[in-house]
């Protein structure tokens, strides 16, 4: 379970006093001391970096002080240090947060795809294996930058986990009871941006006819006409299962609450 920092929520309040510079400090303050800590999780970044989005949603010079310390977490990625935190940390912790993963939210938040992109090509020329486990964060930025080469040699086999997902859909609900991990939807949205991906290095080369091919054999492949049409919406917009599956756990949770 994730315990919420109370002065999280003194950082909500803040914001929507419009005292929005207090609770830009208060963020600041929150983001820096989980930084410090020896092997700080991913869910201890979490909420500071929701919050931090909101801020930036009413308060744009939030971003300086963001991009700040997204500098400083590039310079210790690529000075060897690859998990966030004040410990080098052992490969495979899965419990810690890999900076390179914080880094790439940072860049959402600022709309820096450059910066990921940039940051990426860094990593790969010096530190190929951690490239490697991290290039599925990467391809997007790579793609928005047109550096379909790239992005072409992490990507793999964009139809890779069409059987696995087909077999999860004969033994998975696309909405578990709650508490239970959507399994086949993160499949089903980890599969449509594969292919979403390998059309965009297809039509990047000129390809466009067998960039049509590959989303055809997705939709085509899927035994499910539940997935099938979830997946062309998703390939449309991006992060559609994502939205969909949480409007559906919301409205699990009204049900209980109103029982």
């Amino acid at each position: 379970m994730t315990v919420v920092d109370p002065r999280m929520f003194d950082a909500m309040q803040l914001r929507e006093a419009g005292r929005y510079e207090e609770a830009l400090t208060l963020l600041g303050q929150l983001f820096d001391e989980a930084d410090s800590e020896p092997a700080p999780s991913r869910n201890r970044y979490f909420m500071t970096m929701l919050e931090w989005q909101f801020l930036l949603e009413v308060h744009p010079p939030a971003q300086a002080p963001l991009r700040a310390r997204r500098d400083a977490q590039v310079e210790r990625l690529l000075g060897g240090a690859e998990y966030a935190g004040s410990t080098p940390g052992e490969a495979g912790d899965f419990r810690r947060a890999p900076r390179f993963f914080l880094i790439a939210e940072m860049n959402e938040l600022l709309g820096d795809e450059r910066s990921t992109w940039e940051t990426f090509k860094k990593l790969d020329a010096v530190y190929p294996a951690q490239a490697h486990s991290y290039a599925h964060v990467a391809l997007d930025a790579a793609v928005a930058m047109r550096d379909y080469a790239l992005a072409e040699r992490y990507c793999g086999e964009p139809l890779d986990l069409l059987d696995a997902v087909n077999a999860g859909a004969r033994e998975h609900p696309l909405f578990p009871p709650q508490r239970h991990p959507p399994r086949l939807a993160m499949d089903l949205s980890n599969l449509a941006k594969a292919v979403r991906i390998g059309m965009a290095i297809l039509r990047g080369r000129g390809e466009d006819a067998e960039a049509d091919k590959l989303r055809e054999a997705l939709l085509a492949g899927l035994e499910s006409a539940e997935l099938m049409n979830l997946a062309r919406r998703e390939l449309d917009e991006p992060g559609t299962i994502t939205r969909v599956v949480v409007e559906h756990q919301m409205a699990e949770e009204d049900r209980e609450r109103a029982l």
